[in-house]
């Protein structure tokens, strides 16, 4: 007889195994089902992994800065071998510990490659020939996404997506890495500081195309210079190996050579052979499961979260996974209303919420408020002053429309700015005490700085909208 459950998940992804663990706390009886390892793409081959060794790399980076304060150290060289061996413990560290969470939920872990059989029916494949079905009353799709790897690199051997990068065990002296969104800025950052070589191929006129225009044009000063060259406006026409090295040439008609090419060009949803035109669920033209705002797709009581429904970071997918769970167990949850930071993990750091510049002047009066870390004491005790906090205000609202960080630690400083951005005004920011000194009185400043009333650095607006005392802000 088939085990029947109010619930099960296929994949053990961020999205997926928060979806399985809340539904679960909810009183649901919950399988899930994992093919290969979980904590899925991000903890086993992507957002982790990459980002412990962008911690590596800062420690290179930081050890600069050490002996600019005059502590004099031994040149620390890579030992990547051991890097990666450091890496994968902390990977399998990860895992267990979501294993744990799930089991001490009361969730089952089943492994296997599920594949949807009828509305409420799942047969799932194990090792061998072994395979089981099981029977739920609702499916949450959370199978992610994996890296593109586009034709024209297809022939190359030394062409690599992230994930493949991060499983290697050697260190390339020069690497091309084309694209130049979040992830190749990431790598861009970490493999500068690692001393390789470093090129990036960019098609669009500028890196980081999706963020504001101050962040891209001074993140792109910052990396190159560290040495990394940049090339943006520049479309990959030919790739070819020659021995061990392979050679790029781009429109212009500039050729590189390089011994490792990093794919950073976009990924695609896990879409295929889990079943999908079996119960006739809607996909977009890109291969997306198409979902409304409760993240259910064309097929009632099946749902779909992260990467294959279009959710762009792990933060996302798990509040997906959240809304999905809930709507499961009938608490009719919804992501509406839902603010999604976005950062970046490159040396320094971006993190951003709302809209950048240009959009928020098309559509509204705005005030624009900046801060640059030259100005920040702690910035200076940190030894890295390369960087700005951006904030873009409602001229009449005083509401956030923007936030915009480029700065260490700027990962950890996005949580204000998402507060302010959906319950505050310009006004509740400025009369609140910021410790000092900080990075995060940066956001004071800077909305300060939007006023014209700026303490800690030179005012870059008009006084017109400076009010005549704070006390101004605490009575509007």
């Amino acid at each position: 007889m088939k085990e029947e459950f109010d619930v099960a998940v296929i994949g053990g992804g961020p999205g997926g195994y928060t979806a399985a663990i809340r539904a679960s706390q909810l009183g649901g009886k919950v399988a899930l089902i994992e093919k290969h390892k979980l904590g899925g793409v991000c903890n086993n081959y992507g957002c982790i992994p990459s980002k412990t060794m962008l911690r590596l790399g800062e420690i290179q980076s930081n050890i600069k800065i050490a002996e600019h304060f005059g502590i004099n150290l031994v040149k620390a060289g890579v030992d990547f071998k051991r890097l990666m061996e450091s890496k994968n413990h902390l990977l399998d560290k990860l895992a267990k510990g979501v294993e744990t969470l799930l089991k001490s939920n009361g969730v089952k872990v089943i492994f296997g490659k599920a594949e949807i059989k009828s509305r409420n029916e799942i047969l799932i494949s194990k090792s061998g020939n072994d395979a089981e079905s099981i029977k739920t009353k609702n499916i949450i799709i959370a199978t992610g996404s994996s890296g593109v790897k586009p034709k024209l690199f297809g022939d190359s051997q030394n062409a690599m997506n992230s994930e493949e990068f991060l499983s290697s065990n050697e260190m390339p002296q020069n690497i091309v890495i084309i694209g130049g969104g979040p992830e190749g800025v990431e790598f861009a950052s970490m493999l500068s500081n690692f001393g390789c070589n470093v090129t990036i191929v960019e098609m669009l006129d500028r890196l980081l195309p999706q963020d504001d225009r101050e962040i891209s044009s001074r993140m792109e000063k910052i990396l190159k210079d560290n040495g990394v060259k940049v090339l943006t406006g520049s479309k990959v026409i030919e790739v070819k190996d020659d021995g061990l090295m392979t050679k790029i040439k781009v429109a212009n008609g500039k050729t590189i050579e390089t011994d490792r090419v990093l794919i950073s060009t976009g990924r695609k949803p896990n879409t295929q052979t889990i079943g999908l035109e079996t119960i006739g669920i809607k996909t977009n033209e890109l291969g997306r499961i198409v979902v409304n705002d409760k993240m259910e797709t064309s097929v009632k009581g099946v749902y779909a979260i992260g990467d294959v429904a279009g959710s762009m970071y792990a933060h996302e997918a798990m509040e997906n996974g959240i809304v999905a769970a809930e709507n499961t167990m009938k608490l009719n949850s919804s992501m509406n209303g839902h603010i999604i930071p976005r950062c970046i993990y490159s040396i320094p750091e971006i993190a951003c919420i709302g809209m950048a510049e240009d959009e928020a002047r098309k559509r509204h009066s705005v005030l624009i408020g900046k801060f640059n870390l030259k100005a920040s004491g702690r910035a200076m005790t940190l030894g890295d002053t390369d960087g700005f906090v951006k904030v873009i205000i409602d001229k009449k609202t005083k509401k956030f429309l923007g936030i915009h960080m480029l700065n260490e630690r700027a990962s950890d400083m996005i949580g204000e700015a998402l507060l302010a951005m959906k319950y505050l005004k310009a006004d509740d920011v400025i009369n609140t005490i910021h410790p000092h000194p900080t990075l995060v009185e940066s956001i004071r400043e800077s909305v300060l700085d939007a006023y014209g009333i700026s303490i800690h650095s030179l005012n870059s607006n008009n006084k017109k909208h400076s009010p005549k005392s704070l006390k101004h802000f605490v009575k509007s």
